[in-house]
């Protein structure tokens, strides 16, 4: 039997966060230190 894992679901508020760091420093060294994937800051 698999069981799913459950996606992390974030604020408005660390969303916006994270796309003034991206935009601050670049995408994949914010992505690096907010331990998500790049491809989720560029969507």
């Amino acid at each position: 039997m698999t069981t799913k894992k459950k996606r992390k679901l974030h604020s408005p508020e660390f969303k916006a966060e994270a796309i003034k760091l991206a935009e601050k420093t670049s995408v994949p060294s914010a992505a690096r230190a907010l331990g998500l994937q790049e491809s989720q800051l560029y969507t």
